[in-house]
């Protein structure tokens, strides 16, 4: 019987706020997928169409759009997760859909088809799929023993390598006695019950450079977003008019109408409906989301706009992430630069950022957003306002 593939998908995102404010972390969308999607589309490509979503935080969003798998050449079906605990109580959740030996996978991160293929090639009973990382007290870090896991030291003060794991799995059901056993002393995630697993199992790392990129926080979400774009195929479904340039790998969705004068630079994409210009500038590692009008002699570079957005003309949106819905009004600007964040491992220096705002927010004319702010969903901020430090969700600043 065909290999089935567990993806864990109950969690919001917590870190990622206010970009989960509506939706989880595994349906925020990167060059206009789901990450989630391209989770499914890299099972699918293996081979793997059998597939188990533990679901949970805002699962109907999840539910409504994967449906029963058909339409992305798979059979899926969903088991809820009631109360988040962690990642080893999210996995219990599936133990009566699978009876051989089986997938894990996180459906929060972007990975390729090569990903999954490098796990399936060459795992054993108990494998975990492990990459380098130049943050990896962010992770799970892995020490090695002759090709075989001899710890995992969950975000460590101090690193003791760069090789963390992926949270990709190749285990058998046995698994699920062991966490029922790390259950029982209130421990719920799956590092835990790796490391008591150790004690009777071999678990190979299975080393990959393959695509496997995590969005932790919302300025992730450009690299993410960029990594995306690179694995796009270009093409063309919408209204070009004439006196546009199109330079590089651009794909461009049904409806959308690019007006005279643009120039749209790879790669990039733009989605269904959109409407672009005239005399619009769109610059490399760009996503636009279905509906979305970008007016005239406005530039967006480097950027993340999600669905339904408005800008207004003569703005520059540069190294940016807007939210669902967000309208930003004629001579918006972001600022981009050098800024602090605090963040859970201290304090992170975030090099040449703009500004991240959260959906349904409504900006006037004439706002500068500082490098590095991150403006809440549903807020109102009045004209010719610079903004300067974090908007909490549903302000209105006048």
């Amino acid at each position: 019987m065909p290999m089935k593939a567990v993806i864990l998908a109950a969690g919001e995102g917590t870190r990622l706020r206010p970009f989960t404010a509506s939706e989880p972390k595994v349906m925020i969308p990167v060059a206009n997928k789901p990450i989630l999607q391209y989770v499914v589309e890299s099972l699918v490509a293996n081979g793997i169409t059998r597939i188990v979503m533990v679901v949970g935080y805002k699962r109907t969003s999840i539910m409504n759009y994967f449906g029963n798998g058909e339409e992305f050449g798979a059979s899926i079906e969903y088991v809820n997760e009631d109360k988040q605990l962690g990642t080893a109580h999210a996995l219990y959740q599936a133990r009566d859909k699978v009876s051989d030996q089986f997938l894990v996978l996180p459906g929060d991160n972007v990975i390729s088809r090569k990903t999954i293929s490098d796990l399936l090639k060459q795992r054993s009973e108990y494998s975990v799929l492990i990459t380098r990382s130049d943050h990896p007290s962010k992770y799970g870090v892995v020490t090695m023993d002759d090709g075989m896991v001899a710890d995992v030291v969950e975000k460590p003060e101090k690193s003791p390598g760069h090789i963390i794991s992926t949270g990709i799995y190749a285990l058998q059901p046995e698994v699920f006695d062991y966490i029922e056993e790390m259950m029982h002393e209130r421990l719920f995630d799956i590092t835990s019950v790796i490391h008591r697993m150790l004690e009777d199992h071999g678990l190979k790392g299975i080393i990959t450079d393959s695509m496997w990129i995590d969005a932790v926080y919302p300025w992730d979400l450009l690299t993410v977003n960029s990594a995306a774009l690179a694995q796009m195929v270009k093409s063309s479904s919408g209204n070009v008019e004439r006196g546009v340039m199109i330079k590089g790998n651009v794909r461009i969705g049904e409806g959308a109408v690019i007006k005279g004068g643009c120039y749209i630079e790879g790669p990039a994409i733009i989605g269904e409906g959109c409407e672009i210009g005239p005399q619009a500038c769109i610059m490399p590692s760009t996503s636009i989301g279905n509906d979305t009008k970008i007016g005239p002699l406005t530039l967006v570079k480097n950027s993340l706009v999600m669905k339904g957005v408005e800008v207004g003309p003569n703005s520059t949106v540069e190294q940016s992430v807007i939210g669902d819905g967000v309208n930003l009004g004629s001579n918006f600007c972001s600022h981009v630069g050098t800024r602090e964040m605090v963040v859970e491992e201290g304090i992170k220096v975030l090099q040449s950022i703009g500004c991240m705002i959260a959906e349904d927010t409504a900006i006037g004319s004439g706002v500068t957003v500082k490098e590095g702010v991150i403006v809440g969903s549903k807020c109102s901020v009045s004209p010719g306002t610079v903004v300067r430090e974090r908007i909490p969700s549903f302000s209105r600043i006048l």
